[in-house]
Order: C-alpha cells, then structure tokens, then sequence
C-alpha cells in the first residue's frame, strides 16, 4: 500500500504535466523550426555556446536561486 502512495507522490500533476507540455511545444515553435531552415544554421549549430548556459540560468531561476531582474534593481536602489 505504501508503495503505491509513493508513486502517487512522484506522479506530475496535470497543472505541472501542461506547464511541461507548453515549454516543449513553444521550444519546438521558436527553436526547432527556425533551426531547420538552412539561413539560421550558423546560429542554431552550437548549442554549447546558446542553449547550455541558458538551461542553467533557466534552472537557477526556477530553483529560486538568481531573481528576475535583479541585477538591475539592484542598480536603480543604488541611485
């Protein structure tokens, strides 16, 4: 019975699951279909250099760990 609880625990809820259903669909839309098309190439070829770091940031920002727009309120408190 237990175990059964567990998985219930580590299932996503629905409103979860569409927030993961929109960030997939909209990263298709933007990302993937501009990168198809041979003009973008040049941009979209080194994922290292645009889609790593901001996965991280990304990260940082869902974790709570860096504030939107922090660094500029910081700058305007400070004047």
């Amino acid at each position: 019975m237990s175990h059964h609880l567990v998985l219930i625990k580590n299932q996503l809820t629905k409103s979860e699951m569409t927030t993961v259903i929109n960030h997939v669909a909209a990263f298709w839309t933007v990302v993937v279909m501009n990168c198809v098309q041979p003009v973008n190439w040049q941009y979209c070829y080194r994922v290292d250099q645009w889609l790593v770091p901001e996965l991280h940031e990304g990260w940082k920002l869902y974790t709570g760990e860096t504030v939107p727009y922090q660094k500029e309120r910081d700058f305007l408190e400070g004047l």
